[in-house]
Formats: structure tokens, C-alpha cells, sequence
């Protein structure tokens, strides 16, 4: 079958389960051919191919809803919407999105990148079905067993059964792994759930020999019958009907499983075991999460396509580095929720395996956990993306800045980020943290620099966060932090520009190759801001620049313009950041400076314009 012909999964109502099973093959060769070209999701698109499949077989009403929890596994989703044609432009600028996206389909109901919203969601559908809307039939979640051991999850898992005449349907998608390897006691009683070899066995043949009235039946007295085997799950204690575990990439199985679910009248959860990674061996055997998300890739040797200079090393990485050879000198504990590969941590982990905690997909008993853990006068640090940081707002907030806590955090991803679309920018945490009494924030200029500020932060009293990029660069030499105090890069009489990061290495290339009568600031401790060299900036008179990869409000350069009001003084300051109101797109990296007006050409012309 061509599937760029497909044009909406109605087709698979005509297909035989032969001619089915012949799809998902091709599905998974289509999407490991094309994902090695691109980049992007690929293990956990491939583990759950039949499942979509027979998902789509289903629930083939047009008013049936899946919804699909971060959406980053809904590639097959996307082939069978029709699709396909698209995956050669996937994450590239205007392309298909990695994710659903509203304005791609009608069959996109639900879009987040963000994990352990979908029962939330499923919930409020089903509420809106029972107040009239007539174009809402069964509603679906499909959560994997690292989201569903969210907070937020569980808090819909408790709302969604008691829904007065509506029958919520949950997909456990459970494949042992998040981004890496699943944790926690959850995870544990997944595991003895897994091991249940013959009580398994048992159920798969009596649902195969007997007709659908007796399965129903012995669904009934099952509680009798595992009491024997296994104790109650948790989903049955909650009001759920249990149906599982189920081979996932049995295709049979899974249609079975749902066409039972789909007849049932009572809140059921479906327990579906996948193979992540499943049809592509160097996947399929990845334990620590390295094949989750990729770059273009050489299909034969799995490797990334990307050449790596000498001493060429992402941010990620030399945090990671910094703080090992912190944690040789002073006794720590860090805390990782659910990014231990994308915060390069397995290094760290392997050191000291007494030190680190991965709490999976959690951030707001991170954050709070992190807080105790200073309270109680031990040296903590939280590693976190800055989009995930987001959902911790209030823990940040209230248990460790409102109590002055010295909790160093480092948020990786700050800034703007390519191919991800609006869901995963690192561009509010600056406006989010600027919002909280007693937070210092620091962003190093360049890799040597970050390794430092990670360093200097456990020396500072109160919460620190460390922002860096995700971007990769050639590593020099060490340098050190000694204080907080912002540092000239250059020196000029016609125009101060400030900034901080790595766009302070680009400008100030800028500077040199055009020679712009300016001075260069490297305002590397965003807050507190250096009022004592802002009172000289002010004094000088000269226009001032600041340039930065974050929302307007509540960024650096409104924290100077309110400065220079307080103390008096009139400035002539030109700010390039991003506007609040505008959500980022996804596009490439250098694409998204384009469109923000944060790309080298935009900045020298602000910069001549400036000094003409």
C-alpha cells in the first residue's frame, strides 16, 4: 500500500486482519526510514504502531476521540489521518508538527507537549458529551506508564470514573519506559503485574474460546478468582474495570481488548504491554532512552549523522560535568524528573548511585522534595528543562524561594528551541522566576562560563538557577566565577549593548567583524542586576541595547528600565526580545531568530541604526 494515498482511517474497516498486520509492518518501515532523515520521535512511535492501528479499527466512528497523551507518539496517528506525504517536512519550518496539532487535522482533538494531561482532557469531553455536544462519541486516552504516574493524572484518574452516565476508556500504554526507564513503586507494580505469565495466559484463552457473554461474565467474579494470584490493582480501588495486561504489538490481542472495552458499560482502563523501539533492534534494546528522540541518523549503525568537531560539547553535557567534579569535593543530592539522558546525568549516576534520584515524570514533588532536602541544611541541586519548570511554578515559589532555600537548579533548553512549536520553548522561565522573592538567576556566555556559574552556586546563599541552551560548542578553557557582577566584553563610545548566554559570543562577533562602535555587557547574573555598572551605563548617556531570547514582560530589560526609573534617570534603551502575546512557531533554529527579529542581520541593523 502507498500510504501517502491514505487519506482518513476508514480504509482499515475494509481491510482483512492479515492486510492489517501487512499495514503495520509498512507503517513501521515508513517511519524508521523517514524518521532517520528528519529526526524525531522514533522508539516510542515504534512501539505503538499496532496499537494505533487497531485504535483507529475500532473506534472508527468520526466523532470517536483519541487522545493522545504529549502527543509525541502519534506519528502512525498521523499516517492513518493521511499524513504521510508530510513526514519528509516533520519538525522543519512550516512542516508537520511532532506532535498533534490542532490545525493539522480534525482528528487531532487534543494537542500538549507537555505529559499527563490526557485523562484530564478525556474528562472534560465526556462532560461536555453529557451537557449536549452531539459530536463527541467514545472518548479515549492513551497514556503511557510513566505519565500516568504524574500527579496531575492521577488527580483526573480520581475525577473521571465518577462521571454520571459516561464511560471513560483509558489506554495504558506500558513499554517500562518515559524518556528513559520508567520509576517509582508504580512502575514496581506494573512490573509484578508483567510478571503474571499464567494468569495472563489463562485470561488470553478464555477470551479466545468462549463466547463474548461468558467473558463477560467471568470478568465479573475475577476479583474472586485473582484474589488467588494477584492482590487488587490500584485502577479497581479507584472504580475502573481492569482489563490486562495485553500484548500490545499483538494486533489480534489489541483488537479483542478494545472491541470488549468499547461494548462496556462501566469506566475501564486497558493494560496494554509495548516494545518501545519495536522493528528497529538498536531501539528495541535501548535501555536508557537514548533512541526516545533523535537527530538524522544512519539507519545501519544507529548513529547520529552529525559530525562533532574536537572538544565539541552541548551545554547538557558540561553541566553534567561541572557537577560531578562538584560532587568529588562537596556532598550533594541531586533530583532528575524523568531527563536523566537529555541532562547527559548517566555519568553522574554511575559515580555516585547514592547521590541522584530520578523521580520520574513529577516536577512539582521535585521541586518541593529539593526544598525539604535544604531545609533540613543538606546541598541539593534540581536539574530540569525549562518548559517542565513551568509546572513546578508554585513549588518554586512558595516552598523553596519564599523560605530563601539554597537549591541550585539548572534549566537546560532556556531559550528558543528548534522544531519543538510552542509547547516546549525555554522563553518564560526568566518572567516566571523574576516573579519570586529571593531567586538569583545566571546564564553563562559560553560552555565555560555555565561550567563555572554551576560551580559558584552552591556558594550562594538562596535559590539559584542556572539557565543554558541546548546548543552545542567548542570547549576552550575553564574559567571562574567570583562574584555577581557584570563583566565589559567590549569596550565603545556610541551605543551599550547588553545580554546574556551565548548570544553575547555572537554579538560580540558582530561587533568585531563590523566594527560597531560599541560596548558589549555581559549581564551573566540576569538577577540581581549590577545596579552599581547600570548607574555608570546611565551616566555615559549612550543608547542602550538589550537583546535577549525571552518574552518581553518581565525580563532583563524591563528590570532596567524600571532601575533607571527608580533612580531617576531618563534612558534611551531599544529592546529586542519576544513579544508576550505571541506563541512561537516551529521552525528551525536559525528560522525562529528570523521571524524574532533576534537573527545576526536584525541585530547589526538595530545596532547602525542606533549609532547613525
Amino acid at each position: 500500500m502507498n500510504l501517502e494515498d491514505i487519506e482518513n482511517p476508514l480504509f482499515l474497516q475494509n481491510l482483512s486482519k492479515k492486510e492489517l498486520k501487512k499495514l503495520c509492518e509498512e507503517i513501521r518501515q515508513f517511519l524508521i526510514e523517514n524518521i532517520s532523515k528528519t529526526g524525531g520521535h522514533l522508539a516510542s512511535n515504534l512501539g505503538v504502531v499496532e496499537l494505533t492501528v487497531a485504535l483507529h479499527y475500532v473506534f472508527h466512528n468520526q466523532n470517536d476521540k483519541l487522545i493522545f497523551d504529549v502527543g509525541h507518539q502519534a506519528y502512525t496517528h498521523k499516517i492513518l489521518t493521511g499524513r504521510a506525504k508530510d513526514f519528509k517536512n516533520l519538525r522543519k519550518t512550516g512542516g508537520l508538527s511532532g506532535f498533534t496539532n490542532y490545525d493539522e487535522s480534525p482528528y487531532d482533538c487534543w494537542e500538549s507537549g507537555h505529559s499527563s494531561t490526557s485523562i484530564s482532557a478525556l474528562s472534560g469531553f465526556l462532560l461536555a458529551k453529557r451537557n449536549g455536544n452531539k459530536e463527541i462519541g467514545d472518548v479515549v486516552s492513551i497514556i503511557g506508564d510513566s505519565s500516568i504516574a504524574n500527579g496531575m493524572a492521577f488527580e483526573a484518574l480520581n475525577f473521571a470514573s465518577t462521571i454520571d452516565g459516561e464511560r471513560p476508556i483509558i489506554i495504558l500504554n506500558d513499554n517500562k519506559m518515559g524518556i528513559s526507564k520508567s520509576v517509582g513503586a508504580l512502575s514496581n507494580m506494573f512490573n509484578m503485574m508483567r510478571r503474571l505469565k499464567f494468569y495472563r495466559g489463562l485470561k488470553r484463552f478464555l477470551i479466545k474460546i468462549n463466547p463474548r457473554f461468558v467473558v463477560n461474565w467471568f470478568h465479573q467474579v475475577k476479583r474472586s478468582i485473582k484474589g488467588l494470584i494477584q492482590t487488587d490493582n490500584i485502577f479497581e480501588d479507584m472504580g475502573y474495570d481492569y482489563y490486562g495486561p495485553y500484548d500490545g504489538n499483538d494486533l489480534n490481542d489489541v483488537i479483542r481488548a478494545l472491541e470488549r472495552a468499547k461494548i462496556s458499560k462501566s469506566p475501564c482502563v486497558i493494560h496494554f504491554l509495548t516494545k518501545k523501539g519495536l522493528g528497529y533492534e538498536k531501539a528495541e534494546n535501548d535501555e536508557l532512552g537514548s533512541y526516545h528522540g533523535v537527530g538524522p541518523f544512519d539507519i545501519s549503525t544507529g548513529k547520529s549523522l552529525k559530525i562533532y568537531e574536537e572538544n565539541e560539547f552541548s551545554y547538557s553535557e558540561i553541566v553534567a560535568k561541572s557537577l560531578i567534579e562538584t560532587r568529588r569535593k562537596l556532598p550533594f543530592i541531586l533530583i532528575n524528573p524523568a531527563t536523566m539522558v537529555g541532562n547527559r546525568l548517566i555519568k553522574f549516576e554511575k559515580e555516585f548511585p547514592q547521590s541522584i534520584f530520578d523521580v520520574g515524570i513529577a516536577e512539582e514533588h521535585a521541586a518541593t522534595m529539593a526544598a525539604a532536602i535544604a531545609l533540613n541544611k543538606q546541598k541539593v541541586a534540581l536539574l530540569i528543562y525549562s518548559t517542565f519548570a513551568q509546572r513546578c511554578y508554585d513549588q518554586i515559589l512558595n516552598d523553596i524561594a519564599r523560605r530563601n532555600l539554597n537549591v541550585v537548579m539548572g534549566f537546560d533548553r532556556a531559550g528558543l528551541i528548534a522544531e519543538e512549536g510552542s509547547t516546549h520553548q525555554g522563553i518564560y522561565d526568566i518572567a516566571m522566576l523574576n516573579s519570586m522573592p529571593n531567586i538569583t538567576i545566571c546564564m553563562g556566555k559560553n560552555l565555560a562560563e555555565t561550567k563555572a556559574l554551576i560551580s559558584y552556586a552552591f556558594k550562594i546563599e538562596g535559590p539559584v538557577v542556572v539557565r543554558y541552551p541546548k546548543a552545542n560548542e567548542i570547549y576552550t578553557s575553564d574559567l571562574e566565577v567570583l562574584d555577581m557582577r557584570w563583566q565589559y566584553e567590549e569596550k565603545g563610545s556610541a551605543l551599550t549593548i547588553i545580554s546574556y548566554g551565548h548570544d553575547v559570543m555572537r554579538i560580540k562577533r558582530l561587533i568585531n567583524e563590523n566594527n560597531i562602535d560599541a560596548s558589549l555587557v555581559n549581564a551573566r547574573f540576569i538577577r540581581p542586576i549590577d545596579k552599581q555598572l547600570l548607574i555608570k551605563i546611565f551616566d555615559d548617556g549612550n543608547p542602550i541595547l538589550v537583546v535577549e531570547q525571552v518574552v518581553k514582560n518581565g525580563s532583563l530589560g524591563q528590570l532596567i528600565s524600571s532601575y533607571a526609573n527608580e533612580v531617576g534617570k531618563k534612558i534611551n534603551l531599544t529592546h529586542l526580545a519576544i513579544d508576550t502575546d505571541e506563541y512561537i512557531i516551529q521552525a528551525s533554529y536559525n528560522d525562529l531568530l528570523n521571524k524574532y527579529h533576534l537573527d545576526n542581520e536584525s541585530i547589526l541593523k538595530e545596532m547602525k541604526k542606533i549609532c547613525a
